[in-house]
């Protein structure tokens, strides 16, 4: 936390939990406006496929925000083969149409990334599966630093700071 005393918690000092971190930074640091910029949503289907359902947000340059849907079946070797979807289920799609592809699902991961703008030149994007923090990056303009957080399975959550 030397990048960043602002976040100093007892809770933190011995073992970094990165939803604390974020809770912490989202105390210090208000959130101005956030983006979700990507969801995938890992679920098998009826038939037991194993399929992606990818939400996109992009906001062309002078118009506003727009989502992009992706369905995506895997097979049994990992190989990811794209389904056609028609215009309206693929472009800025109404939540019936996402509820039609997960009924009847078993959902195994929900990722979420999203992009933070913060007050004071700060900002933050972070990863989310289901209700956990995965990742965490916290970006300061004015002084010139940053914190990367990050969750692995083998060696449990690492932390980079780098400061100018």
């Amino acid at each position: 936390m030397k990048c960043f005393p602002e976040l100093e918690n007892e809770s933190l000092s011995f073992k970094v939990d990165l939803n604390l971190l974020k809770e912490v930074a989202d105390k210090t640091f208000p959130t101005r406006d956030s983006v979700l910029r990507q969801r995938k949503v890992q679920y098998l289907d009826s038939e037991r496929q194993l399929t992606n359902l990818i939400l996109r947000t992009k906001t062309p340059p002078g118009r506003k925000k727009e989502t992009e849907l992706i369905l995506q079946q895997v097979d049994a070797k990992g190989v990811v083969t794209d389904i056609k979807l028609t215009k309206n289920q693929s472009q800025n799609p109404k939540q019936e149409v996402i509820n039609n592809f997960l009924l009847n699902s078993t959902i195994k991961s929900d990722e979420s990334l999203y992009n933070d703008t913060k007050l004071n030149n700060v900002s933050a994007t972070y990863s989310r599966n289901f209700n956990e923090v995965q990742e965490y990056d916290l970006m300061d303009r004015l002084y010139q630093r940053s914190i990367s957080c990050e969750k692995r399975s083998d060696l449990g959550i690492i932390c980079t700071c780098s400061k100018k």
